[in-house]
């Protein structure tokens, strides 16, 4: 793994954009397994029959995989997917990895392709649809006794909003204002790629004449060898 690479707008980005987004998928994946949601209690939290202090819980714990259990669990599962990309486009990711791959490149030159930011946008928007489904779920059962104390609220609900608001809001204004910033990077793809060509062509053609130039030379050697003996 290497370190991120900041040389121009388009890398500054790309490295701001992985950032927040795996900021994100850390948050929801920790609000989906942590039991500190409300009073306490998580999302796979079944309620504690035998206390009665805790009122919420007699009647309304969850019984059995619930819509809000279903779409947070989706959620991790893309949110740990969506991360190592986000690692992979902060940390491995350069400016030549593009000119590193020639399928890539002549993909990307077709329009077949999707850039790092946007590839990005599109796994990481879906991951926070899915978790602020499971938030909006849990909030509208439990939201008699939000509103009676917003205290009774753990810090997994919080960050739960934390992440799903950095992947459905902050991201993509940060994306759009990155469309508006960055220049195309695809004219500066083709004339890499065609001064890449030439390089390669002529690397091959002087190869090539070196290469006849040593057969020729080693056949006129050993034509006056043979014509040299009596």
């Amino acid at each position: 793994m290497k370190g991120p690479e900041l040389v121009d707008l388009t890398s500054r980005f790309r490295f701001a954009e992985s950032c927040l987004g795996l900021v994100g998928c850390i948050c929801i994946s920790y609000a989906v397994w942590t039991p500190d949601w409300l009073d306490e209690k998580g999302l796979w939290s079944r309620g504690n029959e035998s206390n009665p202090a805790v009122s919420w819980t007699q009647g309304h714990a969850i019984q059995g995989l619930g819509p809000q259990n279903v779409f947070a669990a989706l959620s991790f599962l893309m949110a740990v997917s969506s991360g190592i990309l986000c690692l992979l486009f902060a940390f491995c990711w350069t400016s030549k990895t593009v000119l590193s791959y020639s399928n890539t490149r002549s993909l990307l030159m077709a329009g077949q392709a999707l850039y790092p930011t946007t590839l990005l946008l599109i796994t990481l928007l879906p991951t926070g649809f899915f978790f602020l489904l499971s938030w909006a779920l849990f909030t509208s059962q439990h939201i008699a006794y939000i509103r009676d104390d917003l205290t009774r609220l753990g810090s997994s609900y919080w960050l739960g909003a934390v992440g799903w608001a950095l992947l459905l809001a902050v991201l993509p204004v940060v994306f759009l204002v990155e469309q508006c910033v960055v220049p195309d990077i695809l004219p500066e793809l083709k004339k890499k790629t065609e001064l890449w060509w030439k390089g390669f062509e002529v690397a091959h053609t002087r190869s090539f004449s070196d290469s006849y130039q040593h057969s020729a030379e080693h056949f006129n050697h050993e034509f006056k060898r043979y014509t040299s003996m009596p």
